[in-house]
């Protein structure tokens, strides 16, 4: 089932002009016959005790509508990948249970208790029976599977998606908050994906990838859209007896702070005696960590006059008299100052400010950025606000963060 394979690194000491070579030495899991085929014959009644939502398909399929129906094919393809995740979930249970290297599986779906399906934050199981993350009662990540081997942490990500350059990008906040909370084990990432699926040598080092075919059992995943729920099933299901099936509530890891992680990072920022906003203090691996979590991270506020005189056809009526300033990564290369502000009917505007063009876009009334700001109308001080000099300094400057 592993396939052990050595990268020998060769490194240059310049002061001994000495060759030191260091052995790394990778684990890579590799794909079984029955989870490349999608061989689910002894598995198929597990299926049916999934939560599914299929009352939008079913409407369509009273309606007579066409399978060619643009609202037929995006609701069936959003079904299909339900049903491959669940497909793939079930092989791979079954592949932990005789893999010796994986010493715990994180169970999920209709195998957990759901003792833990109301906590506030942490590794738990949501409503919907999956693998989050929360703070604060909002998912900060959900992992498609999760399981461990002695000194490693892999995060399963799944896809039908024939495109697969935005499974690639979910991955750096989940790699990133996995490194938080499990900080002396290695992360990584299992990818799986269907047959042609493109971009599959774009994926992180971290990342083994699998191939399976296509989930074409049409007929399955129609029995299941119209399987009648009984108590039957949601009862839960047992998965084979053994101690390294797990659930979240028995993996040890390190909190992470949501909040508070922010609201620490903005003092720590302006807590220098001499720079009003210390940029290098934006530049060690952890704080690269944060931007991959957060995206943006919250350095201040600036008043509605002095934004004026940055964009003088600024015309938001915004609550309070103040325009959040943040640093935010805009791409994966890329920090840019991007400004937050929260109008007097409650809608919150994102600003970014550059040369040639301004963006300016509507932000969701539920989502983390609106949680965010709420959270810095209440943490923001006097102290905290920033002048037209100090914005012009630190957009001056952006490049002292590596």
């Amino acid at each position: 089932m592993i396939n052990i394979y050595l990268d020998i690194i060769l490194l240059l000491i310049n002061k001994g002009k000495r060759y030191l070579f260091t052995l790394i030495i990778l684990q890579q899991f590799n794909i079984t016959e029955k989870i490349k085929n999608l061989d689910i014959h002894d598995l198929e009644e597990n299926l049916f005790h999934y939560p599914y939502d299929s009352k939008s398909l079913k409407s369509l399929f009273r309606n007579n509508i066409s399978e060619d129906d643009p609202a037929y094919i995006s609701s069936y393809s959003s079904f299909r990948g339900e049903v491959y995740e669940n497909v793939v979930y079930e092989l791979l249970l079954q592949y932990a249970y005789s893999e010796e290297l994986i010493t715990r599986f994180v169970l999920k779906g209709p195998y957990q208790d759901k003792e833990n399906a109301f906590i506030k934050s942490g590794l738990l199981i949501d409503r919907s029976a999956q693998i989050v993350y929360k703070s604060a009662y909002k998912d900060i990540s959900e992992f498609d599977a999760l399981f461990f081997t002695k000194d490693s942490v892999y995060f399963v990500e799944m896809s039908t998606s024939k495109k697969t350059a935005s499974l690639n990008k979910r991955l750096v906040k989940k790699y990133a908050l996995l490194k938080m909370i499990f900080p002396t084990l290695t992360i990584r990432a299992l990818i799986i994906v269907t047959q042609g699926s493109v971009g599959l040598r774009n994926f992180p080092d971290y990342a083994t990838v699998w191939v399976t075919k296509d989930l074409d059992d049409d007929d399955l995943i129609k029995r299941i859209i119209f399987a009648k729920k009984t108590k039957k099933n949601n009862t839960t299901l047992k998965a084979q007896k053994h101690k390294k099936y797990i659930e979240t509530y028995r993996v040890k890891y390190q909190k992470f702070q949501y909040f508070p992680t922010l609201e620490w990072i903005l003092n720590k920022s302006r807590s220098h005696p001499k720079f009003t906003v210390d940029l290098k203090f934006f530049s060690s691996v952890k704080l690269g960590l944060f931007f991959d979590i957060y995206t943006k991270l919250y350095i201040g506020y600036i008043s509605k006059d002095n934004f004026l005189i940055l964009y003088p056809e600024f015309e938001l009526k915004v609550r309070t008299n103040r325009v959040i300033v943040t640093i935010e990564k805009v791409n994966q290369s890329e920090l840019d100052l991007v400004y937050y502000a929260k109008e007097e009917n409650g809608k919150l505007k994102r600003i970014r400010l550059q040369k040639d063009d301004v963006s300016i876009k509507d932000k969701e009334l539920d989502g983390f950025t609106n949680a965010e700001v709420r959270f810095f109308m209440k943490v923001l001080k006097p102290e905290h606000i920033l002048d037209i000099s100090n914005i012009n300094h630190i957009k001056d400057n952006l490049q002292l963060i590596k």
